[in-house]
């Protein structure tokens, strides 16, 4: 099976045309393809179809585009272990051959291509015509795109005409100024606003014998520039302008076409990542997998990946101990920037362009004002370098595009509380806790191995009642470590108790407390509501249906309230007993932070107490696990529930 996107959508076997003809299913393929085995997310496919207002039905509608798609390239509606279209927990993903895919094919040409081109010009520059020759009209043409599938087409474009520029350069290097000067009329006739095929247009005619003909191609791109835009042409445009006029005979050296050169400096490559954690535990496999997405993929093009988790994961810490692993991958430099989306002032790209600007070597004076400028410059200066970005605690899309190297031998590396989605080509990566033994080995780190292997319980009971997380460990530890004298049971007696646990988890430099509340302060006052009541479940699992008896609500305002609460890390998907099921569940100390907060708004409010106690205890989650686990599972949820019935009878019997 053969797929294209480079033109019309196409998908062919044998000679078949398999291609979807209902616009939705097309714009729901052309997804897939683009970020082929990737998981796509629902939302991102819903945000795709209907932008920010979806119908009620979008969840079942989009099931069955998928249903149509599925039955129309593999021949079923059954999803099988071959199957190339996959049904994820969070979305779908189509398992391809890149070697079927146009676009893979362009972008694996275009990269032989450039690297030719520093050796072996002629053969440079036919790779990447050959590569340019799978182009057969605009990035899926005959296809409906939303916002998503927009921001992608139009960076392929940018690649398109990028691998074109390049070959123009070399066929001017290569003396080919008459072959090139009728192509560049077609594509100034398609492009008249871009001003690079104006000025290679005026240097072939110039090379040519042509002079009168170069200085009216400016004279037409000025016009054209001063009609459409109202602007005169670039700096750049008008020396070369000055040179035609004067007839520089430095024109007729065939210089390679680029950007005016940064100063050049003795700055060593920017190296700025903060020191990594000597006690760092495990996450082995995330490693290995960001390490094969940023410097072992075949891709073509900025490597880019996004990791999120719950407050408390370790994400800086993950991204910071990931980027030195990868560091001698990126000999020109590592980037490291706080963007403070924790503040109340998030850091502005503009400020952060400035101090990188300045970091390799930009001299004061020299840094534009503006932020397209200065992150122009960047890229410039970063276009033909192998760097490296982390970017911690980053509050939006919006806030990471200016900052991103133009090189696709570069990499970012993106901490944010939510997963930054709307990045071209992003990977996205999210953190769970840490399984039991590694958060048994990273207590034994800070603490010492002698005082986890001579109360080994104690330790494995601190380890659970930090729900595995790795700031509430390192806060343990540090308690531990502050009173050397206590017993490691101790603090597992006194982290015992649920309504004091967060605040027994508060250590200088550990408050994990302060990292919910950041998430908790980002929820509206109805989302607030609704995690507070379902804190009452404990941590067993539970269903939409079963929120929406406890909330008293319908079923599609309680399915949106549980998408903003798992997006922010209070809630996390978990697997039903059933296939198929859809259950959600709480991290033990969220519950927490959420049940302390509804012991408040309850705080006189005995009536609605008694209510939330009947209806939570007319819920049977026990339906949603298998039996035995059931039976031997302790229901964290009684006593608190009874709690809430004395309340209310004790407050009846003094009335």
């Amino acid at each position: 099976m053969e797929f294209a996107v480079l033109g019309s959508l196409a998908v062919t076997e044998g000679g078949r045309t398999l291609t979807p003809s209902a616009p939705k299913v097309r714009q729901v393929l052309s997804l897939l393809l683009l970020r082929h085995n990737q998981l796509i997310s629902t939302e991102d496919f819903i945000n795709e179809l209907w932008g920010y207002n979806p119908p009620s039905s979008a969840h079942s509608t989009l099931q069955t585009y998928i249903y149509k798609l599925r039955k129309l390239l593999v021949g079923n509606d059954v999803p099988g272990e071959d199957d190339l279209l996959l049904t994820r927990k969070h979305g779908y993903e189509i398992a391809i051959e890149p070697e079927t895919l146009d676009l893979y094919q362009f972008e694996q040409s275009m990269a032989r291509g450039v690297a030719l081109l520093s050796t072996e010009l002629a053969a440079g520059t036919a790779v990447l015509s050959d590569a340019l020759s799978l182009w057969h009209g605009p990035v899926l043409a005959d296809v409906d795109t939303g916002d998503l599938l927009a921001v992608y087409v139009t960076a392929l474009e940018e690649k398109r005409l990028r691998s074109l520029e390049l070959r123009l350069d070399a066929d001017l290097q290569l003396g080919r100024h008459r072959e090139v000067i009728g192509e560049l009329r077609k594509l100034i006739s398609d492009r008249p606003l871009h001003e690079e095929f104006h000025t290679r247009l005026m240097l072939a005619l110039h090379r040519s014998g042509r002079r009168s003909e170069a200085l009216q191609a400016y004279g037409h791109m000025r016009d054209v520039l001063l009609t459409e835009l109202g602007i005169d042409p670039s700096p750049e445009s008008q020396r070369l302008h000055q040179a035609l006029l004067a007839s520089d005979p430095s024109l007729d050296i065939a210089p390679r076409h680029a950007a005016i050169p940064l100063r050049q400096t003795t700055l060593p490559p920017p190296a700025h990542l903060p020191p990594d954690l000597a006690d760092f535990t495990g996450r082995e496999a995330e490693l290995e997998q960001t390490s094969r997405w940023l410097v072992q993929s075949d891709d073509f093009g900025l490597g880019v990946v996004s990791i999120t988790g719950m407050p408390g994961a370790g994400k800086s810490a993950f991204t910071v101990h990931a980027a030195h692993q990868l560091r001698e991958h990126f000999p020109d430099g590592q980037f490291f920037v706080d963007l403070k989306a924790a503040q109340q002032e998030p850091a502005h790209p503009s400020a952060v362009l400035h101090r990188m600007l300045r970091a390799v070597g930009v001299p004061e004076d020299e840094i534009p004002h503006s932020l397209e400028e200065r992150s122009n410059l960047f890229r410039t200066w970063s276009s033909d370098r192998r760097v490296l970005m982390v970017l911690d605690d980053t509050a939006s899309a919006a806030q990471v595009r200016p900052l991103l190297p133009s090189s696709p031998r570069s990499a970012v590396l993106i901490s944010s509380r939510t997963a930054q989605h709307s990045l071209p080509g992003v990977r996205l990566l999210d953190l769970d806790v840490l399984p039991h033994e590694d958060g048994l080995e990273l207590l034994a780190k800070i603490i010492g191995r002698h005082r986890v292997e001579q109360e080994s319980l104690s330790a494995a009971t601190i380890v659970r009642q930090c729900g595995c997380l790795p700031l509430a460990i390192r806060a343990a530890a540090a308690r531990l470590v502050a009173a050397r004298g206590w017993p490691l049971s101790t603090l597992a007696t006194r982290l015992a108790r649920w309504r004091t646990r967060l605040d027994e988890l508060c250590s200088p430099g550990f408050d994990l407390q302060a990292s919910f509340d950041v998430e908790y302060d980002a929820l509206s006052s109805d989302d607030r509501a609704a995690l507070h009541a379902l804190s009452l479940f404990g941590t067993k699992q539970f269903s939409s249906a079963d929120a929406a008896r406890l909330l008293d609500s319908d079923m599609e305002t309680v399915d949106t309230v549980l998408a903003r609460l798992v997006e922010h890390h209070f809630l996390r998907f978990t697997e039903g007993g059933r296939v198929g099921d859809v259950l959600f569940a709480f991290h033990e100390l969220t519950r927490i932070h959420a049940r302390k907060h509804l012991d408040a708004e309850l705080h006189h409010q005995d009536d609605r107490s008694a209510e939330f106690a009947v209806r939570i205890d007319e819920i049977d989650l026990d339906a949603h696990v298998p039996a035995q686990a059931a039976r031997d599972h302790a229901d964290s949820r009684s006593l608190e529930v009874r709690e809430l019935i004395t309340r209310s009878r004790q407050a009846r019997q003094a009335g």
